[in-house]
Parts: structure tokens; C-alpha cells; sequence
């Protein structure tokens, strides 16, 4: 907007400009130049479709590709049109057609919530913030065994089976104990976040990538560009267009994000200022993660085997599990309160009917039992959903404690006892010689 104020690039630009030459490409570009060996396509909100076969050609070239897309860009935030307030909703990105192409899809009226890596607890308690370790990522791939920790707010999940030539690895995934929500209640903590929360019972894919020969998402060919637009232009003013691709002649990769806010100095980095100097300190891995691609896909594989930029991490995974087993079962009866005050309800409406007439409007002994029976049931439920937050707490803090007293004095009772039994050993053999 014309009075927005120019901001600072991200971290993650200025990391890049000290190991690559970067360059801007424009969103409405009709083809790639000859000289990027690494596209990145980042939050691609509103791209023509002129642009994304000049991604799909340069793919079909040799060209490599990261994109980041997002059914819920938090840290992007535009005027909702359908608000006569003027209020703004998060924006919206993605590859329809490429992604069409390659055989997945991303629903953009959905995002991620999962208990077992959601962030906070309690009242604070944020599903749809992600808060992925070690066992949400792929551990055999040289980049993602080195990042440690991911956060990923508010990012959607990929779906489709690949193509045929085309194999696709995950590299990032939610648990078992994940569905996909409503964007209307992405941004909801505690328990409004959580109600009527079924989980789907298996991993969804965040982050992938595409191996393969990959083929065009466009058989007819170039599509042509919207009438009186920049890209209109350029096309009249192209000499000779370039050959139409169908396939590629090797091998490629593409790899497949679907959040971008993990990129944002929001997610990704805190920002200190000591004695007038910025200080920049990596929230997690996130960094880590989108520079290990880079320069995976540039070739620089023996120098990310070499070095890590993330700090590693070994999550009490037993506390974590027991954790989101706890807040199921505390769903659970969420649940059964919810279905309780509904067919109290319909119970409620149906005597009303019955009576008809002015009559309706006065309470009958039936309905004020059953009123009465439901406040009992409410209030019940409700204790009991105290005491399984009382044992869920009571049964985590015993639990961190005894790991804690294991890993700090285990290894303390371990060179105790060994000494012991040598000194006992030692005792017995100088009392047999003796003896002797």
C-alpha cells in the first residue's frame, strides 16, 4: 500500500546473499533466465498462470525449485474485501496447476492442528502452531537429520499420490494425533481449539519432495496471457517463442513447503540489540532448514554433511506421548458434554411442541427435570474433567522427575557401584592371599 512503510529484508535473504548471488524474479515473469540454478518461489499469491509455465519449462530444463506455499500466510495479512469493517484476513498462496500436474493438491481452507507438537498448554494451548523435533522429520535426509526443531505456524499438508515417473519423499510430517481445521479457527487456543477434535490416524506430509522425470503440467502448451497486461505485452513483443517442452531429458528435484511464515524473522529468529547492534539469535531451525535445501539443490552436498546450523534436540518423547494421550481422552469428554447439552436440547424443543400454544412458554415438570438432570450431569462432568487435568499433571511432573533423578544420578550410581565392586574384588583376592 502506498503508505505502508518499507521494511528490512528477512534473515533468511540477507543469509542467502552471503553464499549466493540472489536475484529477484518477478511474480509475472513469462520465462526464467538461462543462468538460476535455484528458483525459489516464495508465497506466490495471485501468480499468473503464464508464470507458472515458465517454472514448469525451467523445471523441464534442469532447473531446481523450493516452493513455498501457504493455505494461511499469518505474517501476510490483506484487507478482506468481504469485511465492511475493513478488516484483514491472512493471505493465500499456491501452484494450482503445477501442483495439479505433478498429481497433488493442497486444500486452502484448511491448516494443520496437531496435539502431539502443538506449542503451549493449558489456556494457551495452540494446535495449529507447530512445534516439530526429530520425529517429524525425515532422518535419513541429510538436510532434515541435521535441523533439530521446526516451527511451522499455521501451515497446510499435502495430498495426492505423484504421477507416475515421479517419487515423492516426505521430509516433514505431522503425528497420528493431527487433522486438518477450518481457517476460522486456525488462530483459537485451549479449548475452543480443540473442540470436536478428531484426529485422522496418520502423518501428513508438510514438507516433500519430488524426485524423477518430471513431465509438463501444460500439454497445450504456453496458455495465453490475460489481454491488457504487462505479460500481453511481453508476449507480442517476443521475437520467437521458445520450444514447447513436454518433458524433461533427466532426472530432477523439486522440493515442496507448505507454510511460508516458518521463512518470516517472526518464526524463525529473535532479534537482540546490544550497545546499538542488532544481535540475531535463531529461534530454531527453521533457517537451518531453507539454507540446507539451498544449497543441497546447488550442489553443495559434502559441505551440508560437514556442518550443522541448528542445535539438536532429544524431546522427553514418553512425556510428549503421554501428553497427547491425556488431552485425548480430556477431548473425549469434551465431547460427550457438547452431545449431552444437544440432545438435552432436542429433548427441550421436542416437549415444547408438544404442548403448542401459549402454554409453550411456561416450563412443565418434565422440562425441569430434565434441566435439572443435565446441570447435574454438566457439573459432573466438569469434575471430572478437573480430576484427568489433576492426575494428567500430577502423573507428567512424576514422570519428568524421575527421568531427570535417572539421567543426572545414573551415571553417578553406575561409577559407584562398579568402584564398589572393585574394591569388594580387590578385598577378596588380598584376603586369599592371606589365606594362602
Amino acid at each position: 500500500m502506498a503508505k505502508q512503510q518499507p521494511t528490512e529484508p528477512w534473515v533468511f535473504a540477507n543469509e542467502l546473499k552471503r553464499s549466493f548471488d540472489v536475484r529477484k524474479v518477478e511474480l509475472d515473469v513469462t520465462a526464467i533466465p538461462d543462468d538460476i540454478k535455484v528458483l525459489l518461489v516464495i508465497h506466490p499469491r495471485n501468480i499468473p498462470e503464464a508464470t507458472e509455465y515458465a517454472i514448469d519449462q525451467f523445471v523441464l530444463k534442469g532447473g531446481k525449485v523450493i516452493a513455498f506455499v501457504d493455505p494461511y500466510a499469518y505474517f501476510d495479512q490483506q484487507p478482506d474485501m468481504q469485511n465492511p469493517f475493513g478488516g484483514n484476513q491472512a493471505g493465500q498462496s499456491t501452484l494450482y496447476n503445477l501442483l495439479k500436474g505433478w498429481g497433488l493438491d493442497m486444500n486452502l481452507n484448511k491448516v494443520m492442528a496437531d496435539l502431539t507438537f502443538a506449542s503451549g498448554e493449558g489456556p494457551r494451548l495452540l494446535p495449529t502452531l507447530l512445534s516439530l523435533n526429530n520425529e517429524a522429520l525425515n532422518q535419513e535426509d541429510v538436510v532434515t537429520s541435521q535441523v533439530g526443531t521446526l516451527l511451522i505456524p499455521f501451515g497446510g499438508s499435502f495430498s495426492g499420490k505423484p504421477v507416475d515417473g515421479l517419487t515423492q519423499t516426505v521430509l516433514a510430517h505431522t503425528s497420528k494425533n493431527a487433522m486438518p481445521v477450518d481457517l476460522i479457527i486456525a488462530t483459537l487456543s485451549g479449548e475452543p481449539s480443540t473442540r470436536g477434535f478428531q484426529p485422522s490416524g496418520k502423518e501428513e506430509p508438510l514438507a516433500i519432495r519430488l524426485s524423477g522425470k518430471f513431465r509438463t503440467a501444460f500439454p497445450n502448451g504456453a496458455p495465453e496471457p490475460p489481454r491488457g497486461t504487462r505479460l500481453a505485452d511481453d508476449a507480442k513483443a517476443a521475437p520467437v517463442p521458445a520450444k514447447h517442452l513436454r518433458e524433461a531429458a533427466a532426472d530432477n528435484s523439486v522440493i515442496l513447503v507448505a507454510d511460508v511464515d516458518l521463512l518470516t524473522d517472526g518464526a524463525a529468529v529473535e532479534v537482540q540489540e546490544i550497545f546499538g547492534q542488532k544481535l540475531v539469535v535463531p529461534r530454531n531451525g527453521n533457517l537451518a532448514f531453507a539454507q540446507g535445501f539451498v544449497e543441497q539443490l546447488a550442489g553443495d552436498q559434502a559441505l551440508i554433511s560437514l556442518r550443522s546450523r541448528a542445535s539438536f534436540s532429544r524431546p522427553l518423547t514418553v512425556i510428549r506421548q503421554m501428553e497427547a494421550e491425556a488431552q485425548q481422552a480430556y477431548l473425549g469428554k469434551i465431547k460427550q458434554l457438547e452431545d449431552s447439552l444437544q440432545q438435552t436440547q432436542e429433548k427441550l424443543q421436542a416437549l415444547q411442541k408438544g404442548q403448542g400454544g401459549a402454554q409453550g412458554q411456561i416450563m412443565s415438570p418434565e422440562q425441569q427435570t430434565e434441566i435439572e438432570n443435565f446441570r447435574k450431569k454438566a457439573v459432573e462432568t466438569r469434575q471430572e474433567l478437573k480430576e484427568l487435568r489433576k492426575d494428567l499433571r500430577t502423573d507428567t511432573e512424576n514422570l519428568m522427575f524421575w527421568t531427570k533423578l535417572l539421567n543426572i544420578a545414573l551415571v553417578p550410581v553406575l561409577v559407584a557401584l562398579l568402584g564398589l565392586g572393585l574394591a569388594i574384588t580387590k578385598r577378596r583376592k588380598a584376603a586369599a592371599k592371606v589365606a594362602q
